[in-house]
């Protein structure tokens, strides 16, 4: 669990070099503020990888435990950004700064831990980058992570800013949005999983039910979601319904780790619209709730095959989307592989990847790496962007009821919840 918190957290940064609250430029060649956070990140992510190397040769779990607490260096590299922001505030390395920061904070934990910590410090500093290009690509992931009081206010100051960019305000409120149900249904998630404790379900780790009862006295109250619900749907609706041509920024990287990163047009002009992304999430909020029916989804197979989820009726569907080179969604593989065979005529899996080529997705599937139902959507494509995907891999499990049974379950959890369906 703990590995997994940072694995999520992978720093991709981008770098500023002028100041400006108005304008940060983004340098064409990195200059030492660059270098030296590119070297102080590939030295974090080094500390990190040896921290669970050592941590997976405990085999005693109170002994790894305490092992996890006494050597996280967290608290170090933290430190180390927050004074490299302060050193660089207001320019392109500053920024990059808190996107590392931002991404640090992504992975959850104990609440209050030093990545939550720093993203505090990064947050309260953002308002100052509010018309860097690369703003969304920070703000965009503070949908992960504990939840921090600190967001809402940073991302309203952004929408409210009077001398914000208009682009980056709309982006503001996108993400505000994304955050804002995000929240709702990390309670929604916390009571049904705590309830399901009550019932007689196992634990799947030791402390489930002291974090899940930790979180939920840190999480927003259900009259305040619902309130703050109103206010991000407004939003949506007001950017699903314009005529605007803005599209969500597509960067690349600046240095080989993807440490620091700069908005590229070439590749922003393959990105969703706005307008499009809004929809997306009003439709995740709408129809992609557990217990509510699936919506029909359409798709064209790799095969040549048309699919669809109507004519699944009856049967247990996986709908996995994912894409080559994603660790987490490639070591799903095996279990969907499995489960098709030990299931077949009851259950059904389909992948949507996100391969940015088509023959990635095609090769896949001719050297037998894929064996199930795939559809290649490319990347950012049109099935992901209106079910709001923003994450891999992101796993809807259907019913034979047609209804949405859970979401994003793996390993374990997955193969006992399709026993379930299939019994």
């Amino acid at each position: 669990m703990f590995k997994w918190a940072l694995i999520c957290a992978v720093l991709s940064t981008s770098s500023f070099e002028l100041l400006g609250a108005e304008e940060v430029k983004t340098p064409v060649m990195l200059g030492q503020p660059e270098a030296e956070l590119a070297a102080l990140c590939k030295e974090m992510y080094s500390a990190f990888d040896a921290y669970y190397d050592s941590a997976d040769e405990i085999k005693d779990e109170a002994k790894k435990k305490t092992y996890y607490n006494d050597h996280d260096p967290s608290a170090k590299y933290v430190e180390k950004l927050v004074a490299f922001e302060r050193a660089h505030h207001s320019t392109y390395a500053g920024l990059m700064a808190v996107r590392a920061l931002v991404r640090l904070g992504a992975g959850g934990g104990v609440k209050d831990n030093p990545c939550d910590l720093g993203r505090r410090e990064a947050l309260r500093r953002l308002r100052d980058y509010r018309n860097a290009p690369e703003l969304f690509e920070i703000i965009r992931n503070l949908s992960s992570g504990n939840f921090e009081p600190e967001i809402e206010r940073a991302l309203q100051g952004l929408i409210r800013a009077p001398d914000i960019t208009e682009d980056n305000r709309v982006l503001a409120k996108l993400a505000f949005a994304n955050w804002s149900f995000r929240m709702h249904s990390a309670r929604v998630y916390v009571e049904r999983r705590l309830k399901q404790l009550e019932q007689g379900d196992d634990l799947r780790y030791p402390d489930e039910k002291t974090h899940l009862t930790e979180a939920l006295e840190s999480l927003p109250t259900t009259d305040r979601n619902i309130q703050r619900g109103r206010e991000a749907t407004a939003f949506l609706e007001q950017i699903a319904t314009s005529n605007s041509n803005l599209t969500q920024p597509g960067v690349v990287n600046l240095d080989e780790n993807w440490y620091l990163i700069r908005v590229d047009q070439t590749k922003t002009n393959a990105m969703p619209l706005a307008r499009d992304l809004a929809s997306g999430i009003l439709f995740k909020e709408n129809h992609l709730q557990i217990g509510k029916p699936a919506p029909e989804l359409k798709l064209q197979l790799v095969s040549g095959e048309d699919w669809s989820l109507a004519d699944q009726r009856g049967k247990t569907v996986i709908i996995q989307f994912s894409f080559k080179g994603c660790g987490p969604c490639e070591e799903m593989y095996p279990t969907l592989s499995s489960l098709a065979d030990e299931h077949k005529g009851k259950l059904v899996v389909v992948s949507i990847m996100a391969d940015e080529n088509r023959d990635e997705t095609t090769n896949a599937v001719s050297s037998g790496k894929l064996t199930w139902k795939i559809c290649w959507d490319g990347a950012k494509g049109p099935v992901a962007t209106r079910w709001a995907v923003t994450s891999f891999p992101t796993i809807y499990i259907v019913g034979p009821d047609g209804q949405i049974a859970d979401v994003n379950l793996r390993g374990s959890q997955l193969t006992a919840k399709i026993a379930a369906l299939t019994r």
